[in-house]
C-alpha cells in the first residue's frame, strides 16, 4: 500500500509538528515547569506530549519521538542514559498500540489514559534507576507517582481546555 503524495507531506509535516512541540515541551519542562510544582511534584509536558502523539498519530511516531526525547531528558543524568528514553519510548508504543481498543474522543478517557500513562512510566522509572533500592518503589509511587499523575493529568486537562477554546475563538 502506498501513501499518495498529499499523504506523505502529511506525514512529514505531521512529524515536523510533532518535533518541534517536542523541543518546546522539554524547554518548558527544563525552565519554566520546575517553578510550579508542589511538593516537590512537576506535571510532565514531555510524556504529556508523548501520550499526545500516541493518541493522534500512532505506536510508530510515538515510540520513535519518545526514544528521542527520552535521549533528550538523559543528558541531564548522564548516569542513567538511556533510561528516559527506554520508558518514553514504551510509554509512547503501549498507548499507540492500544489506542484501537477505545474511543479516545471523551476528554474523561484521554485524562485515564495520560494518568495510567504517567503510572506505568513512573513505575519503570523507579524499578530500572539504579539509585532506588527495589523496596522502596512502592513508597516512591505513592509518595511522587499518584501526585504526578494527577498533576500531570490535571495540566493535560487544563492545555486541552485552552486548545479547545482557542479552535472555538479562531477557527482554521
Amino acid at each position: 500500500d502506498r501513501v499518495s503524495p498529499s499523504g506523505e507531506a502529511f506525514l512529514v509535516l505531521s512529524a515536523v509538528r510533532h518535533a518541534l512541540l517536542l523541543c518546546l515541551a522539554f524547554v518548558l519542562q527544563t525552565t519554566w515547569i520546575p517553578h510550579i510544582q508542589i511538593a516537590g511534584i512537576v506535571p510532565d509536558l514531555v510524556l504529556l506530549l508523548v501520550v499526545f502523539i500516541a493518541l493522534t498519530s500512532g505506536h510508530l511516531q510515538a515510540t520513535i519521538f519518545g526514544f528521542a526525547i527520552g535521549l533528550c531528558q538523559d543528558t541531564f543524568a548522564p548516569t542513567e542514559l538511556g533510561l528516559n528514553a527506554l520508558i518514553n519510548a514504551v510509554a509512547g508504543f503501549g498507548v499507540g498500540v492500544t489506542r484501537g481498543r477505545f474511543v479516545a474522543d471523551a476528554i474523561q478517557v484521554r485524562l485515564t489514559i495520560l494518568t495510567v500513562a504517567v503510572l506505568v512510566h513512573d513505575l519503570g522509572y523507579y524499578v530500572l534507576h539504579s539509585n532506588f533500592p527495589i523496596l522502596d518503589v512502592p513508597y516512591l509511587m505513592f509518595r511522587f507517582g499518584l501526585g504526578h499523575a494527577v498533576y500531570t493529568a490535571a495540566f493535560g486537562f487544563v492545555v486541552a481546555g485552552f486548545l479547545r477554546l482557542r479552535r472555538e475563538l479562531i477557527p482554521v
